[in-house]
Parts: structure tokens; C-alpha cells; sequence
């Protein structure tokens, strides 16, 4: 009777010690709300989420759950899509026509995903009517567990830098060019992190790092139709990682990141 107790509490201490390493949860509530914004300096109508412009950062770590209730207060359909993350076995919560079916205006949809082992930079972005053109886009990391190393020493600190082509036409207004069949043009300028350094001081895209400490750039291009080429001035770049595959770890004084791609880069401030 009593190897049979035994047994019994072997048992059960196997289930609780399953049940508390289950993988990590982390929830999030996204209002998308239109606002009135001057990212070359000129008022425009621009998407934001939770009032962000771009919106909330998603930080996590490999096999970590994310469970996002968006909330839809556009004036017309929507859906995100959560760029370069393997959707694997869980293809409907991809955010794209075809796969889902889009979040109506006034109502919410609750997307639920696990990022697995794609440690790197990435980012999300609106697929439907032509959102993208109006922001709605923000960084996703997924960091690696203790136990598993990355091919690099720990920087000091990481930046997210989303860069891109910006027209200071509305989003309706580049739909309805192309959907006469004409072009949309070239772009009225560029913007990082939603800022071009048009206007007061405050407008100015800032990164400050400490002479002698290597940082880290987590580049993606968010933008309509052009790549972009990045650079710190007076500094080289040690690409180590794109999107999700850590690379030879070349040294370059400039990237061209192309549309949809991340690189991560270490700079030190020599």
C-alpha cells in the first residue's frame, strides 16, 4: 500500500511540475484608432495602436503564447500580419485575406499565436485597403531562452529602428490612383520610428550610446515600395542576424534593407 502512495505522489508532483512549464503567456489589448499626425510635417491622417505611432512593441521570448485582442475602430475591415512569423499548423491567424476573414469596423478579434524558435527582428503591419500606407505597423523581437547561446557577446542595448518610404497622401487617396490603374509616385520622404526630423527637436528620430559600447540595430523596412539604405556615420556595421538566421558576421559601412526585411547589426561607438 504504501509503493502504491508512493507511486500515486510520483505521479502527481509530474503533473504539477508539467503544468507550471508550460510555455509563457503574454496578453495584449490593441485599440486601432485613426489620428491626426505630422510625420514630414504635415497634418495627415495616420493609424495608431493604444494611441502609438508605431505601435507597441511585442518583446518576447522563443515559444512564448501571444494573445492579442484587437479591437477595430478604423472606419472600414482590417487585419495585421505578423511579418516573417512561421505560422506553423495555425495558418488563420496569418492576417491575410484569403486566410482570415477581416476584423469588421466596431467589433474585436482575438489573435493567438506561439512564435516558436524564430529568434530574431521582425515586425507586423495592416494587409487590408491599403492600411500599411497609413502606419499601423511596430516591432516584434523574439529573444533566445538561457539555454539556448547566440553567436555574439550581449550588447549594451538594443534599438528598434522601422524605417520606410512616406506619401503625405492619405491611404484612400493612393488607393483610388491605383485602382484608376495609375502610378502612386515616388514617396514624399522617409521616416524612422514614424519621425523624419521635420519640424521642432522633438520630431528628430534620437539613438544615444556611450563611446567604447557596442549596441544593437534591429533595422526592417515598413514602408510601400522602396528599399532603403541605412548607415551610421562614421561607424561600420556587423550584420549578425536577418530575420530569424544569424549570419557570417560581415562588417559593412552600409545596408540596403529591402521591403519586408529585418537585419540586426552591431555597431560600437568608437
Amino acid at each position: 500500500m504504501g509503493r502504491q502512495n508512493l507511486v500515486f505522489l510520483a505521479i502527481i508532483s509530474t503533473l504539477v511540475v508539467l503544468a507550471r512549464s508550460e510555455d509563457p503567456y503574454w496578453f495584449h489589448t490593441w485599440n486601432v484608432n485613426y489620428a491626426t499626425l505630422s510625420p514630414l510635417g504635415v497634418p495627415q491622417q495616420v493609424i495608431t495602436i493604444n494611441d502609438q505611432f508605431p505601435g507597441p512593441w511585442i518583446n518576447c521570448t522563443s515559444n512564448n503564447n501571444i494573445v492579442i485582442n484587437i479591437f477595430n475602430n478604423l472606419d472600414e475591415p482590417l487585419l495585421i500580419h505578423w511579418n516573417g512569423i512561421q505560422q506553423r499548423k495555425n495558418s488563420w491567424v496569418e492576417g491575410t485575406l484569403g486566410t482570415n476573414c477581416p476584423i469588421q469596423p466596431g467589433t474585436n478579434v482575438t489573435f493567438k499565436f506561439q512564435v516558436k524558435d524564430q529568434i530574431g527582428s521582425y515586425y507586423y503591419y495592416p494587409t487590408t485597403a491599403l492600411h500599411r500606407a497609413a502606419g499601423g505597423h511596430g516591432p516584434l523581437t523574439i529573444h533566445s531562452r538561457d539555454l539556448i547561446p547566440v553567436p555574439f557577446s550581449m550588447p549594451e542595448a538594443e534599438f528598434n529602428v522601422l524605417v520606410g518610404d512616406w506619401y503625405k497622401k492619405s491611404h484612400t487617396e493612393l488607393r483610388k490612383l491605383l485602382d484608376s490603374g495609375r502610378s502612386i509616385g515616388r514617396p514624399d520622404g522617409v521616416i524612422i520610428n514614424g519621425k523624419s526630423g521635420k519640424g521642432d527637436g522633438k520630431d528628430e528620430p534620437m539613438f544615444t550610446m556611450t563611446p567604447g559600447k557596442t549596441y544593437r540595430y534591429r533595422f526592417c523596412n515598413v514602408g510601400l515600395k522602396n528599399s532603403i539604405n541605412v548607415r551610421v556615420q562614421g561607424h561600420t556595421m556587423k550584420l549578425v542576424e536577418i530575420e530569424g538566421s544569424h549570419t557570417m558576421q560581415n562588417v559593412y559601412d552600409s545596408l540596403d534593407v529591402h521591403l519586408g526585411q529585418c537585419y540586426s547589426v552591431l555597431v560600437t561607438a568608437d
